[in-house]
C-alpha cells in the first residue's frame, strides 16, 4: 500500500512537471527572447524588495488570522508554531502533486501546539471560506470595471459554487451541531460497533474549529484580516508591475492577475507551479493589453518573489521539525 502511494505520487509529479515545462516552453517561444531578457535585467530591485516585504507581511497576516480562528483559546497558541505549520502546508501544496498541505498543516500544528487535528482542520475550512468570499468580491469589482473573457466567467462561476457550498456547510454545521451529534448517538445505540470509531469526538472538534464565526466581534476581525491579506497580495502585484515599468491600469491589472492566478492554481499542477504560474501571468496581462514579453517577465519575477520564499521557509521549517515532505505526506494521507 505504501509503495503504491509513493508510485502514484511519483507518476503524478512527473506528469505535472512535464505539463509545467511544456507550458513554460510554449510561453517562452511565444515572446521575443531578447526583449524578455532586457525586461528582466531592467527590473527595479528596490521595488522587488518591497514586493518581497509584502509577501512576508502576507504570511504573517495569514498566521495571525489563523490564530484568531482558534478563538477563544487562540492566545495560548504560539505564532511561531502557526507560521511554521502554515509554511510547511504551503510548501507541500507547491511541491507535491496531491493537495495535502491543509491536512499537513492541521497535523503539524496539532503535534506542536496540541489542539486536536480535527479542530485545526475546521479552522482551515473557515479560512478557505473567507478567501473564497474575498475572491468573489475581487471578481465582482473586475466584472464592473472590465469585460470578462469566457474562460474567466467559467472559472468564476465554479469558484462561486464551491464557496457557496463551503459557506453553507459551515453555517449548517455550526447551527446544527447538536442535532448532528444527537443523530450520531442514536445511530450508535442501534449499531454499538460504531461507537468505537470515535466520530462524535471528531465531529465536536471539527465544530469547535468553526465556532469563531459565531462571535460577532471575532467575525469582524476575521473579515479585516482577510481584507488585509488580499490587499497585500494585490500590493505585491502592483509593486512588481511598477518594477518592470509596465504601463497599464496598474490597480486593475494587479487585481486581475490576483484573481486569475488564484483560480488557475486551485488544482494541483506542476511542482512549484513552474510553467503554469508563468503562463497564467502571461494570459492575464496579455488580456489587459500588456506586451507579451513584458508580461512573461512579470511572471518570472512574481514567481521568484512569491513562491521562492515560501518554499525556502517551508523547507527550513521541515528541517527544524525533523520532518521530510514525503514522510509528512505519508503521515497525513495514510498511504
Amino acid at each position: 500500500m505504501v509503495r503504491t502511494g509513493v508510485t502514484v505520487r511519483r507518476v503524478s509529479l512527473a506528469m505535472g512537471l512535464a505539463m509545467g515545462i511544456a507550458l513554460l516552453v510554449l510561453a517562452v517561444r511565444s515572446v521575443d527572447a531578447l526583449a524578455l531578457r532586457r525586461y528582466l535585467g531592467s527590473a527595479d530591485l528596490s521595488l522587488m524588495g518591497l514586493g518581497l516585504l509584502m509577501v512576508v507581511a502576507t504570511i504573517a497576516a495569514k498566521a495571525l488570522r489563523w490564530r484568531l480562528l482558534f478563538y477563544p483559546s487562540h492566545e495560548e497558541l504560539r505564532l511561531s508554531s502557526l507560521v511554521s505549520a502554515l509554511l510547511i502546508g504551503q510548501t507541500i501544496n507547491l511541491l507535491l502533486p496531491a493537495r495535502l498541505g491543509e491536512l499537513a498543516r492541521a497535523y503539524v500544528v496539532g503535534e506542536s501546539e496540541a489542539p486536536p487535528a480535527m479542530l485545526a482542520l475546521g479552522t482551515i475550512v473557515v479560512e478557505k471560506t473567507l478567501d473564497g468570499l474575498a475572491l468573489l468580491l475581487v471578481l465582482g469589482i473586475l466584472f464592473v470595471a472590465m469585460p470578462f473573457p469566457p474562460w474567466l466567467r467559467i472559472s468564476g462561476t465554479a469558484a462561486a459554487l464551491v464557496t457557496a457550498v463551503l459557506l453553507g456547510s459551515v453555517l449548517l454545521f455550526t447551527s446544527g451541531r447538536r442535532r448532528m451529534v444527537g443523530c450520531w448517538e442514536k445511530l450508535c445505540q442501534i449499531v454499538p460497533a460504531l461507537e468505537g470509531l470515535g466520530l462524535r469526538r471528531r465531529l465536536e472538534s471539527l465544530a469547535d474549529g468553526l465556532r469563531s464565526l459565531q462571535r460577532r466581534g471575532v467575525r469582524g476581525r476575521l473579515l479585516v484580516w482577510t481584507a488585509w491579506i488580499w490587499l497585500l497580495g494585490g500590493a505585491t502585484n502592483y509593486l512588481i508591475l511598477r518594477s518592470l515599468q509596465i504601463e497599464t491600469s496598474l490597480v486593475l491589472a494587479s487585481l486581475f492577475v490576483l484573481a486569475v492566478v488564484h483560480l488557475g492554481l486551485v488544482v494541483p499542477t506542476s511542482p512549484a507551479r513552474i510553467g503554469v504560474f508563468h503562463f497564467l501571468c502571461l494570459l492575464a496581462l496579455s488580456f489587459v493589453g500588456v506586451e507579451e514579453s513584458r508580461a512573461l517577465a512579470f511572471g518570472f519575477v512574481l514567481h521568484f518573489i512569491v513562491v521562492g520564499p515560501v518554499i525556502l521557509g517551508g523547507l527550513l521549517c521541515l528541517w527544524k521539525e525533523n520532518l521530510t515532505l514525503y514522510r509528512l505526506a505519508r503521515e497525513v494521507d495514510g498511504s
